[in-house]
């Protein structure tokens, strides 16, 4: 063959591989949501006699993208938490102020504005380079609020400190929401000493041991995606400890508590289940309070403390461990990758557990039959209503994915899917078409004409 016709075949046969690779590659950076920014936090916590807490954050920033940056972007959620700002949330606003933010003693100017903080940095960050920088405050918690919240004499600080934000294509910092979570971050380190005026129990997103009371200590964890932190009045509190698996749950009630019992043994049920079913939990410890806060956070979890909704919620936000914490996913952009994954999972325990499939997702069959849901389940969270958001992420997103599996097996083929997605996205980062390609590779077809009809 002449060498110009062999030169010919060979560059045909680099297209025809390289047109089948591509797809490959590109569908791998895809699926691939690396962060772009990171960050470990050593922060300072004294609490005086009169409630007010002084806090100093020092955080290392390493930029992990490919830009040069003259910024740091922060989630500053306190500064949010307000009657003008967030008034269907607030009785009582929380009043944080923040004295200075330097790099090395010296001041670098910010830019504060509901809950976005922008630090404007002396000299250009370059990629793979660290910056730290300290921000001191006081902070004085919103009285019966939710989440961020003093009640009593006891304190539970939710996304109470600068967090670093998410980074792709530049700082994308949303103002706060209230119908669902609207900050996203990356996993980091955290090491949190506090001093207190007298001896509180301490639960928080690292392993804190033994429950006991203290009015001082240190508490470390690694691989967390944000952190939570609560001081507990022992006149206020009672407790109790149990284990699931290998895991021990540390567990916090209202004094005079009549459902701890119960509380017990639906945690430890739901836990072991999930364990089993969708994968082991690496953490050691998950601390649950019984406080109505009704939220998830890294190994911690805020649930009711009454019978009436005891189980649903209980189950729910363990169900987050899993879903937001192991695998995670912006809850601005893409809500349904947690919520609605999540209120599945705990519908399929919850059917389980009674044996009876229609007891299991009864309240998300009737939330999906709500005229108002959206077509969609992956817009963001300001693009729907509060009860349209309601309905279409905790009630007819639920109902889509049992409908789905049952055709296909029901709960056993939904947690062989869900144990292979938690394998494989473990402390990873997911959206939309993460989860798209996914199953279509684990399904080995094209879903895109089920997706389309619910995903945007």
């Amino acid at each position: 063959m002449p060498k110009k016709k062999k030169w010919l075949v060979v560059l045909v046969s680099v297209f025809i591989i390289l047109l089948f690779l591509l797809p490959l590659l590109s569908s791998s950076e895809e699926g691939e949501l690396d962060p772009e920014s990171s960050a470990s936090y050593d922060l300072q916590v004294v609490l005086d006699d009169s409630g007010q807490f002084r806090i100093s954050a020092e955080i290392d920033v390493l930029n992990e993208s490919e830009d040069t940056w003259e910024t740091l972007g922060f989630y500053f959620i306190p500064n949010a938490l307000n009657v003008e700002e967030t008034p269907t949330l607030m009785q009582d606003s929380a009043a944080a102020a923040i004295s200075s933010v330097t790099d090395s003693g010296q001041s670098l100017p910010y830019d504060l504005e509901n809950n976005r903080l922008l630090i404007e940095l002396e000299e250009k960050l370059l990629p793979g380079e660290r910056q730290r920088v300290k921000i001191d405050y006081t902070l004085r918690l919103p009285k019966d609020g939710l989440r961020l919240s003093q009640d009593g004499g006891s304190y539970f600080l939710a996304q109470w400190y600068p967090m670093l934000s998410f980074y792709q294509d530049g700082w994308s910092i949303e103002d706060y929401e209230t119908k669902g979570e609207s900050y996203h971050t990356s996993y980091g380190s955290y090491r949190v000493t506090y001093d207190l005026p007298k001896e509180f129990f301490v639960a928080s997103s690292a392993d804190d041991g033994e429950i006991q009371t203290a009015s001082s200590g240190k508490i470390e964890g690694e691989n967390i995606k944000d952190f939570y932190l609560a001081f507990m009045d022992p006149e206020e509190w009672t407790t109790e400890t149990t284990a699931a698996n290998d895991t021990t749950l540390r567990m916090f009630f209202p004094a005079g508590s009549d459902i701890i019992e119960e509380t017990a043994e639906m945690a430890v049920e739901a836990y072991n289940f999930f364990e089993e079913n969708i994968g082991d939990n690496p953490s050691q410890e998950l601390d649950i309070i019984a406080n109505d806060g009704y939220m998830e956070y890294p190994n911690a979890i805020e649930v009711a403390s009454d019978q009436e909704n005891l189980e649903d919620v209980l189950v729910h936000e363990i169900g987050h461990q899993w879903f937001y914490y192991l695998v995670a996913n912006d809850p601005f952009e893409h809500a349904w990758l947690d919520e609605s994954i999540t209120e599945y999972v705990t519908s399929l325990f919850l059917s389980h557990y009674y044996d009876n499939e229609d007891y299991g997702f009864e309240s998300e069959a009737a939330m999906a039959e709500y005229p108002g849901t959206n077509r969609y389940s992956n817009l963001p969270l300001d693009d729907y209503e509060e009860t349209e958001y309601v309905a279409t992420i905790y009630g007819k997103t639920p109902v889509i994915l049992r409908d789905f599996f049952n055709e296909r097996g029901g709960s056993e083929e939904a947690f062989d899917f869900l144990a292979a997605y938690y394998k494989e996205y473990q402390f990873k980062n997911v959206d939309t078409e993460t989860f798209k390609e996914f199953f279509n590779e684990y399904y080995g077809e094209d879903y895109s004409g089920f997706f389309d009809e619910w995903l945007k």
